[in-house]
């Protein structure tokens, strides 16, 4: 018995043995795979966003490797995919270099300690002002700061790192992982991500019947609803544009108003991004706060930032009016993460409080837009290329389905490698902007000067000429053969 015994105890210590060797056999294969696929280092939500925020923008950054310029590289790339307005930059930069204005931003000694993450309280009431001024009552030209105040209360306003950062904090305070929000098609591309990078909510696209340029119906809405919740999703907020990017047009406040009261009746909360509402060619512009009679209730949430208007995207600069004061709360806790610099604070509030000079930026900003979105369009004319007539922002929408070598999303890829390889410009593809509708592109005219808005203009008319001579023979359409377009 006492051999049986001991043999069965050398059985079962080499058994355990193996079993200990090939576990760390298998815990370095586990190691090897992870170091040959690159994963070792980042945690599966960390792979998760390695995927780039734009569709495009590995080819919008190879373009700025290698920039045009008119006298030092005239054959550099031209990239016209990205909504930035630099045709002001100049305007706003000699107004903040002002000695005051700098030195007023670093003297208070408020601005180098902790405060409210939803504001300075000083820059609150700037914002409230600049707010009810320029949106709510853009009539009353002599609106005193008291007035203003009455009108949007300071603490219901607050400032974030960029609109995309308080879209995607609205996204997390209003929904859970997994909801629907429904965005008139096409929209700005990098919704998609702000909604779902953090707060794991599902961008849906609103396809209208009817003119995408004068906005959804409450049928395009409920059936894209209805669509969703046959998917098992819970439809719980609506994000909508206005004035429209990329189509550049304005809902009308009626279009607004029908949109609001049909999420109303769902009992869904509606974000209006009004990022492009003073960049219009004649000012001529309602703002939501106008149309409901400044009453958002619970569920309508504002949103403006100095990106587009103010062509100041790398200040970083949102700002959110909502009268749901428990969503500010929640958004003090989350904004800890991404509030604005208190210095930037400081000299924005003063830029906000600057009447004249707001006034007449805004008008020398409106004219540099329209001069330009002129040029774009009479050679988009004389190219025979459709376009949506704009009357706001800082690009226009043109239609290029005529020069696919096929009415497809991959026709579409082909025709925008031709622009990037031969003539070297890129404009914003309509598949990144859920555009069911295969060659629409945006091109963003206020990215260059129109110097180099006219090159690249003229490098789009070459190429066309070359697909159109050899319309049936894409295939002969080589580097080679387009050799002349630059």
């Amino acid at each position: 018995m006492s051999g049986v015994t001991g043999k069965s105890a050398v059985f079962f210590s080499t058994l355990a043995l193996v079993c200990i060797a090939q576990k760390k056999w298998n815990s370095k294969s586990r190691r090897r795979k992870q170091r040959a696929d690159g994963n070792h280092d980042i945690s599966q939500r960390g792979q998760s966003l390695l995927t780039p925020t734009l569709p495009y923008i590995m080819d919008y950054l190879k373009c700025l490797q290698d920039h045009c310029d008119p006298y030092t590289n005239p054959r550099g790339h031209i990239p016209l995919c990205m909504s930035e307005n630099k045709l002001i930059i100049e305007l706003l930069g000699v107004r903040l270099l002002q000695i005051e204005t700098a030195s007023r931003a670093f003297s208070d000694s408020s601005v180098y300690c902790y405060n409210n993450t939803l504001g300075l309280p000083g820059a609150r009431e700037a914002l409230a002002y600049f707010l009810a001024k320029h949106f709510l009552c853009p009539e009353r030209t002599n609106m005193t700061f008291g007035d203003a105040l009455s009108c949007i209360r300071p603490e219901l306003v607050c400032y974030g790192a960029g609109a995309s950062s308080l879209i995607s904090h609205l996204a997390l305070c209003l929904a859970e992982r997994g909801d629907a929000v429904l965005i008139p098609a096409p929209y700005y591309a990098a919704f998609d991500v702000d909604l779902k990078i953090i707060s794991g909510c599902i961008a849906v696209p609103v396809h209208c019947k009817g003119n995408p340029s004068e906005g959804p119906t409450p049928r395009d809405l409920e059936d894209a609803a209805l669509a969703a919740e046959a998917k098992g999703m819970r439809v719980r907020m609506l994000l909508i544009t206005n004035p429209c990017n990329p189509i550049g047009t304005i809902y009308t406040p009626e279009v607004m108003k029908e949109v609001i009261e049909w999420a109303r009746s769902r009992d869904m909360h509606s974000i209006v991004d009004e990022i492009y509402a003073l960049s219009t060619f004649d000012g001529q512009f309602e703002s939501i706060l106008r149309t409901l009679n400044n009453e958002l209730g619970d569920n309508v949430h504002h949103i403006w930032a100095l990106s587009k208007d103010f062509g100041a995207s790398g200040f970083r600069m949102g700002t959110l009016y909502t009268q749901n004061e428990k969503l500010l709360r929640s958004l003090a806790n989350l904004n800890i993460f991404s509030g604005v610099s208190h210095p930037m604070q400081m000299m924005i509030a003063e830029i906000f409080l600057d009447d004249n000079w707001v006034y007449d930026f805004l008008h020398q900003a409106r004219e540099k837009i329209r001069y330009s979105y002129q040029l774009c369009t009479r050679m988009l004319d004389e190219m025979v290329i459709p376009f949506f007539p704009a009357k706001a922002g800082i690009f226009v929408y043109a239609d290029f389905s005529s020069l696919l070598p096929e009415p497809t999303a991959e026709g579409e890829a082909k025709f925008a490698s031709l622009l990037l390889d031969a003539a070297r410009i890129i404009m914003t593809p309509g598949a990144a902007q859920h555009d069911q509708k295969p060659g629409m592109f945006r091109i963003c005219y206020c990215f260059v000067s129109p110097e180099l808005l006219m090159m690249a203009m003229q490098r789009l008319d070459n190429i066309i000429v070359k697909i159109r001579t050899h319309r049936i023979h894409w295939d002969n359409l080589t580097p080679e053969s387009m050799s002349d377009i630059i």
